[in-house]
Order: C-alpha cells, then structure tokens, then sequence
C-alpha cells in the first residue's frame, strides 16, 4: 500500500489502499484537510502542494487545472485533495491557511542586509 505523509502542524503520515483521493487519504487517517465545497472541486480549500512524488499520483485533468489557473496556483506542484488519486508514495504540503501571505523571512532578510556591513551607497528595494 501505498504511504502518503501530510507536512503540517499536526500532519500525519500511513499507509492507505491505492487510488484514494488525498482527500479520502486525510479522512482514513484522521487528518483534518479541508473541503470547503465537499471534495467537489468547486474550491481549493484541500489545495496541497506536491514535495515528493508528484509521478505517483493521477494526471492532473482540465477541470482540475482550469480551478487552479483562476486561484493563480497553476505551479505544477499544486494539486487538489479531492481529485488527485494515489498511486505510489508521496509527500504533501498542507496550508495552514487557504491564502498564506508571502512570508516576512524575505524582506526580514533584505532588512538585514541592508543594515550589516559597509551600506555606503547600497540600496535595497523590496518592491
């Protein structure tokens, strides 16, 4: 069987039967993912993003891609939960939120930068 790990706060990783949906996986083995329309890929709160094994899951189909085309999540590493079916083991991201905002690390770092050093001159631009 195949074993499927969900990185998260309180992620769990086991073994489940092939062909579950990441979805139908989360349920069995007592992860809360969400599915704001049901598992109907009519949103993208089950949305993952693909670590390991991208190749050991279902073809991404045109509905699926087409939702999240509009949600600007067309990076093949996103999938939907409840429409990717497993087929061999695979690592996922989950969210902790359905919109994470772009981390502060970035321009933390870009802030200190600018203030180590000889900054004569240096500007740094966060735009």
């Amino acid at each position: 069987m195949p074993r499927v790990t969900f990185l998260h706060p309180e992620g769990k990783s086991g073994e489940v039967p092939e062909n579950l949906t990441l979805l139908e996986a989360s349920q069995v083995l007592g992860f809360p993912l969400h599915h704001d329309c049901g598992g109907n890929a009519s949103c993208t709160t089950c949305r993952v993003e693909v670590q390991v094994g991208s190749e050991n899951l279902s073809e991404i189909d045109f509905d699926e891609q087409d939702l999240l085309d509009r949600e600007a999540l067309s990076e093949p590493w996103h999938r939907l939960g409840c429409q990717s079916r497993i087929h061999g083991d695979v690592i996922v991201r989950v969210p902790e939120q359905k919109w994470e905002p772009p981390t502060a690390s970035g321009q933390q770092a870009a802030e200190q930068l600018a203030g180590q050093g000889d900054s004569k001159g240096c500007t740094v631009s966060l735009d």
